[in-house]
């Protein structure tokens, strides 16, 4: 009986430490495609892209009319290869640049916001170019995928719980495990960056932009799970020891009664 439940708790052991690993990723990834952190981290890519594309040149050249046009009018609209950049005023007036951002969060907020008429899967099929990818609509899917790889990982750890002779090792096993799993995470944004000049490695960087304030948070939670399971531990030696203890002067006290009935 012993030894199935030693295989059953390695395979439980196991897939916990995969739930785990699943649970940095689906993490990391929902709180990557939060619409503010999502437009700050893909700012320089859109930048690319509209450098690309010679809207920000035309930008530029079209400056002084822009001025002339935004004494009279309150926003500054055109279009542009299928896109629309709408410009307000007061930010048209504060100079080049300042329009050149105004553009890049119009299309960022254009994609995110975009309503794309497919499933997760079917979307891949319908794009040539994946762009929902970093839409509300994948942020809702990996933020709805994460709740279920929450309950999962709670239905594991229960049954680590009840696999365990020593009910102590399921709070140290499960944290030592968390941690173990946030690990390859922590570097994850910093080694990518290494490949920011490949188109590919920048679009994977939006994904991962909160890899290391992700993984840091799931250390923090693992250790206090750990630690938790220690002071138990140790909490429990020392009810044995005070309980040995009582026990001890008890006999002895036992004794002295005994001894002073004899005496008498």
């Amino acid at each position: 009986m012993g030894a199935i439940r030693g295989v059953l708790l390695v395979f439980v052991a196991v897939l916990l430490f995969l739930s785990f690993l699943s649970l940095n990723l689906l993490w990391t990834m929902s709180a990557s495609l939060d619409y503010e952190t999502l437009q700050k981290a893909s700012m320089g890519i859109v930048k690319d892209f509209l450098q690309e594309i010679n809207v920000t040149s035309i930008m530029k050249q079209n400056y002084p009319l822009i001025q002339l046009y935004c004494r009279n009018y309150s926003n500054y609209v055109f279009n542009y290869q299928g896109y629309t950049f709408d410009i307000p005023c007061s930010v048209a007036l504060q100079g080049e640049s300042a329009i050149v951002e105004e553009g890049v969060r119009d299309i960022i907020h254009g994609v995110y916001y975009k309503e794309y008429d497919c499933n997760f899967i079917d979307c891949f099929k319908k794009s040539p170019i994946p762009l929902f990818l970093i839409s509300q609509k994948a942020h809702d899917f990996w933020a709805g995928k994460l709740y279920f790889c929450l309950m999962a990982c709670f239905i594991l750890f229960i049954l680590v719980f009840l696999l365990v002779e020593k009910k102590t090792n399921a709070f140290i096993l499960s944290g030592s495990l968390l941690m173990v799993s946030a690990l390859p995470f922590i570097k994850l944004d910093y080694l990518l960056s290494l490949f920011s000049d490949k188109i590919i490695f920048k679009f994977l960087e939006i994904f991962f932009s909160q890899a290391f304030r992700i993984s840091i948070k799931i250390l923090i939670i693992g250790a206090g799970l750990l630690i938790f399971g220690i002071i138990l531990d140790i909490f429990k030696a020392g009810f044995f020891i005070s309980n040995l203890i009582s026990k001890i002067r008890e006999r002895k006290e036992d004794k002295n009664k005994k001894r002073k009935k004899k005496s008498k």
